[in-house]
Parts: structure tokens; sequence; C-alpha cells
């Protein structure tokens, strides 16, 4: 599937997560630097997840509120009926390992200061995002969030695009 990268705010936003293992902590790892506000839903939630518990059991109502949701659990059975639910209350959800029953997905990220990449394969291979992951990381400036922060010093000025160039090794344009 090819799907379009948005890029969007997400600061503030109501996330609901259901399951509570190790899968789940990932996504709540990935979602907490943008500032989401994180509830799981989970008989048993790894330590790092505890406290986020809103819920042991799962029921449609949580949804309301929620304005993504991930269906992390262990049940699949369980992740269509969250998807179901979402869908029906036209929330977003992404359910883990299932990619028919996702809105959207979870790209590999590199994040530099306000230097977001995100790579997917529209959920066909999440092995091969993370190795291009690996590869762009590899190839990047170290100092990528300072060159981020001088970009924007200098947006629209002259020779904005020159810079940014150069700081590449690019030279003139």
């Amino acid at each position: 599937m090819k799907c379009f990268p948005f890029m969007k705010d997400i600061e503030g936003k109501n996330c609901l997560i259901v399951g509570g293992g190790t899968v789940a902590l990932r996504k709540a790892e990935k979602l907490l630097p943008f500032g989401v506000n994180i509830r799981v839903c989970a008989k048993e939630a790894c330590p790092a997840l505890s406290r986020f518990v809103c819920a042991e059991e799962y029921e449609a109502a949580l949804v309301r509120g929620a304005d993504l949701v991930i269906a992390a659990t262990d049940d699949g059975e369980l992740n269509a009926r969250i998807a179901r639910d979402c869908r029906e209350a036209g929330v977003p959800v992404n359910s883990v390992d299932d990619k028919n029953n996702c809105d959207f997905y979870f790209p590999a990220l590199i994040v530099r200061g306000n230097v977001t990449i995100g790579i997917s394969t529209g959920g066909s291979s999440p092995a091969l995002a993370a190795a291009l992951r690996e590869y762009i990381e590899s190839v990047l400036p170290e100092n990528l969030e300072e060159i981020a922060r001088e970009a924007e010093k200098l947006r629209g000025g002259a020779g904005y695009e020159s810079c940014v160039a150069a700081a590449f090794g690019r030279g003139e344009r």
C-alpha cells in the first residue's frame, strides 16, 4: 500500500493504547516525545506503562475522547474489535501486526531536535523501514539539530538555500 507521509502536530492529543506489553511500550515511547497524552487499557502492564493504566478491561466507550488508538494486544480478535469500534467512532486506529485494520502506520523514526524523518513501507516490511532508518542515520551530519536551528534563523533570507546546501557539502545549486 502506498501511503502519504503526513506530518501532524499531535501535542496534547489523547491516545488510547490497548495492551500493556513490549509492543505497546514501543508505541508509547515513539509518541511521548511528541507531547501525546497516553492512556493504557491493560490487565497487566509493563512497569513503564503502569502509570498510564486507566482500565483493565477493554470496552468501546474507552474510544470516546481518544484522538488516536493503538490496538496492541496479543489477541487478534480483540484488536479487530477495537479497530471496528474506532472506525464506527471516527477515530484513527493502528492495529499492530494487522495492516488491514490500520488507518495509519508508525514509521521508522529519526528525530534530531525539530528534524523528524519518517520511513514507511506502507506496512509491508517494518524490518526494511528499520534498515533504511539505520542507513539514513549513518549518513546524516552529527550536527543536524544545529543546522536546523541555523536554517530556521536564515529562512526566507538571501542565500538561504545555498547555505543549507553547503551544510551538506553540496555548495551552490
